[in-house]
């Protein structure tokens, strides 16, 4: 879904959109749309066994350098630290 295709829907203009979205969330749509992406792997990578790998696949992610970056930005850690950190039953290797 593309930000001009989310204006139209709520009947306002491009940049009146992303005005109101910043004004309502304090993120632009794209960061908006990231933070919810990286929710799952946070989920995943807390609670299951599953790789890095499994999870970015999971999410919609096919670079590994692409989500590592996104992953960082969000959660201010790499996937494998964030993992071993709040991951206490999960063995990484």
């Amino acid at each position: 879904m593309s930000i001009a295709y989310l204006s139209s829907l709520v009947a306002v203009g491009r940049r009146n959109f992303d005005r109101r979205f910043i004004k309502t969330t304090d993120n632009t749509a794209i960061e908006y749309a990231q933070r919810v992406k990286i929710e799952s792997p946070q989920k995943a990578l807390k609670s299951t066994r599953k790789t890095i790998n499994e999870v970015m696949y999971e999410v919609g992610y096919s670079e590994a350098k692409a989500f590592r970056e996104v992953f960082r930005k969000i959660t201010g850690m790499a996937p494998i630290d964030y993992k071993t950190k709040y991951n206490k039953e999960a063995v990484v290797s």
